[in-house]
């Protein structure tokens, strides 16, 4: 797989963390008023935390390698999931605004047909064409900010107290669960250049100001009819009133279409170099991720039709367990296991 640089693995890794703040799931009861802010804020945080551990072996110059098997099968498990959970998000997405006549089935296997091509085209070809996607979405945030900017009021932002410490840290942790990108990284950080520390400070530095930037406009545009909308950014762009763009609506869809197609390539590009590492074989690792992305397809349909098993599913998910089993303790698995290896071979040498 070919290297790319630290600047667009973390563009790329941001875009596909604010994927998931646009296309929510309704049954997800996210609060988008005030308090939102304080939970994304703390989701970060306990991101940042995280992150520390693949944060400090980057910065002594390794990167993650992912020998160990049982290590490299948990990471491989969660990559599968996280990409059920967006090929199912986006489906309800597309089927909830201007898609809704197409059949759930087409929309995934089309998305699903991208990511394919996507996957033998490789991981540079996926992140120059996420470059170019995180412009368009720069594009769609400055005409919503301009097409609603007569709207905005700012006396509809106050201080936000809860009585409920237990409720705010958890939708902090349900929050965090959505950084998938953290697995992600872990998988392919050792296909960037150099500098790959700079990777992991780009992505949730871009994410969270993107996503608190979205907030500030929900709550400064949308007002009261905040709690009445299960897409707020579709919403606004909805509202938009630009002469030259009169179905900014429209683009909104494509974009996040587009977004859900790099998010998908990249879990599918993980599953690949998972593979790689841990079995050393690249046509078993292309074979593998190539029916990573069958079982993703497979089950996303399954789950278009039955809301309340992808409800179990997602539930699962937003407990944020999976996300630490793949993404801090597989990859600090891995690493034990390759320097308790490299110890046995030191001592059989020295014998």
């Amino acid at each position: 797989m070919n290297k790319i640089g630290w600047g667009q693995l973390g563009i790329v890794l941001a875009l596909s963390r604010i994927f998931a703040e646009a296309a929510n799931f309704p049954s997800d009861d996210i609060n988008y008023g005030m308090q939102r802010f304080t939970v994304i804020i703390l989701s970060y945080i306990l991101l940042g935390i995280a992150l520390v551990p693949v944060y400090i072996l980057t910065a002594r110059g390794g990167t993650v390698k992912i020998t160990s098997k049982p290590a490299a099968i948990i990471m491989i498990i969660y990559l599968i999931m996280a990409g059920i959970s967006t090929a199912t998000r986006l489906q309800f997405y597309t089927s909830s605004t201007i898609f809704d006549a197409a059949p759930p089935w087409l929309i995934i296997l089309f998305v699903s047909a991208v990511c394919l091509y996507g996957l033998f085209k490789g991981l540079p070809a996926v992140a120059r064409s996420g470059i170019i996607i995180s412009v368009f979405f720069l594009l769609l945030l400055g005409a919503v900010i301009i097409g609603t900017a007569d709207d905005f009021r700012l006396n509809r932002l106050y201080p936000a107290f809860s009585d409920n410490p237990s409720s705010l840290l958890g939708d902090a942790v349900t929050e965090f669960s959505k950084n998938g990108e953290l697995v992600i990284f872990a998988a392919l950080c050792g296909n960037v250049r150099e500098k790959q520390l700079r990777s992991i400070v780009v992505y949730p530095v871009v994410a969270l100001s993107a996503q608190l930037l979205m907030t500030f406009l929900y709550n400064t545009v949308l007002g009261e009819y905040l709690n009445v909308t299960s897409f707020p950014f579709y919403m606004l762009s909805a509202l938009s009133d630009i002469s030259l763009l009169q179905r900014l609506d429209g683009i909104d869809v494509v974009v996040w279409v587009m977004s859900a197609v790099i998010k998908l390539s990249l879990l599918v590009l993980a599953v690949e170099a998972v593979c790689v590492q841990a079995f050393a074989n690249r046509t078993t690792a292309r074979i593998t991720a190539a029916l990573s992305l069958a079982v993703t397809a497979a089950a996303s349909i399954g789950f278009s039709v039955n809301t309340n098993d992808f409800l179990v599913f997602a539930g699962i998910l937003e407990t944020a367990l999976p996300l630490l089993a793949a993404g801090v303790i597989a990859p600090l698995w891995a690493i034990a296991a390759a320097r308790m290896k490299k110890r046995k071979e030191k001592t059989v040498e020295t014998a």
